[in-house]
């Protein structure tokens, strides 16, 4: 049977007299994701196909499985979901190895939001035993709160083990000068002398300019010593850049050669750090230190509430993360004002 097949018949069966589980294809994903309450980014259509070109760029089988819940003919519930065919970690997954919670509609109420995560979790245990998959993962509270979500409590009922990660973010409602104080120290004296030596620009929507683009995949390609995404996800970003879906942020040293770039996908809510590259051999000039203050400056001007640094990796992470990633979430985490605890569920019980 294809996956597809299978996938849209397990998605049939999930259904019954009061909700409908709809493949994404099948519904405007879009106009749903808009009435969320919220809108992370990484829900957004163009960040679950650009996540898919860049497996599937790298060789890696990935079938999409995101769904939406259907309630008297609305989409009030929205989950994106990976499947793994051949995969040796879990089979069904998004972020983190993991399956992510459920964004619902924005009048939707806690007792109806209550039973559709049951519900969910109940579909996804049988999911897991359909596809024969590894135990499930589920993580939760992506975004910086002060309370547990519905879809969190839910979750623990039906687990032995949580665990903590952690996410830096920046809080873009507060001035410069407060967001400054947060920087590493060792940060200050860096960003000023990079502001010296480098010159920084942000790509114009009104420019058009693809030679700037060709220019950081160059760069990319340089940096990371290998070409390690597909032309077809590069043009995905290329397109959503010049829908003013993503912002895109580079430097040019004396020489006006492009020394360092970032793309930062974005929504009404927030902003991600998706994607930079540098010049490594310039490695012991602070080019990331200046870009990333300078892209901080202009995002305070908008109306966004959050820049996601990305994961804040430790050496005691039960996941062992290698040392690339300890120093990566190092650099990025001098930036943030706030640390955030996200969560993990495993060992569900059946």
């Amino acid at each position: 049977m294809k996956v597809k097949t299978q996938i849209d018949k397990i998605l049939s069966t999930f259904s019954n007299n009061k909700f409908r589980f709809l493949p994404r294809k099948k519904f405007d994903w879009d106009n749903a994701y808009e009435k969320c309450k919220t809108k992370l980014v990484y829900y957004s259509s163009n960040y679950i196909d650009f996540r898919i070109e860049c497996f599937i760029g790298n060789s890696v089988e990935c079938k999409d499985f995101s769904f939406g819940v259907e309630l008297n003919k609305e989409i009030v519930a929205l989950i994106p979901l990976f499947y793994f065919p051949k995969s040796k970690k879990n089979k069904i997954s998004f972020l983190e190895d993991a399956i992510s919670p459920p964004i619902f509609i924005n009048n939707i109420s806690q007792k109806l939001e209550k039973e559709i995560s049951s519900i969910l979790v109940e579909k996804l245990k049988l999911l897991n035993r359909e596809l024969k998959s590894n135990d499930i993962l589920i993580i939760d509270q992506l975004y910086p709160t002060n309370n547990l979500s519905i879809w969190h409590k839910t979750v623990l009922e039906y687990t032995e083990k949580c665990n903590v990660l952690r996410e830096s973010f920046v809080n873009l409602e507060l001035e410069y000068k407060q967001i400054r104080a947060n920087y590493r120290k060792s940060y200050k004296s860096l960003i000023s002398k990079g502001y010296k030596i480098f010159k920084p620009y942000k790509y114009k929507f009104q420019e058009l300019n693809s030679d700037v683009w060709n220019e950081f995949k160059k760069l990319h390609f340089k940096s990371a010593g290998k070409k390690t995404r597909s032309e077809q996800s590069w043009d995905l970003l290329y397109e959503d850049l010049n829908k003013q879906k993503s912002n895109f942020y580079y430097c040019r040293g004396t020489d006006n050669s492009m020394v360092g770039g970032s793309l930062i996908m974005k929504n009404k809510f927030e902003a991600l750090y998706a994607i930079a590259a540098y010049n490594r051999e310039l490695f012991n000039l602070p080019i990331g230190h200046m870009l990333q203050d300078y892209i901080i400056r202009d995002l305070i001007k908008t109306d966004l509430k959050w820049y996601r640094l990305g994961r804040f990796y430790r050496n005691s992470d039960f996941d062992k993360p290698t040392e690339k990633e300890i120093q990566i979430a190092k650099f990025k985490s001098g930036f943030s004002t706030d640390i955030v605890a996200t969560f993990r569920f495993s060992d569900f019980k059946l």
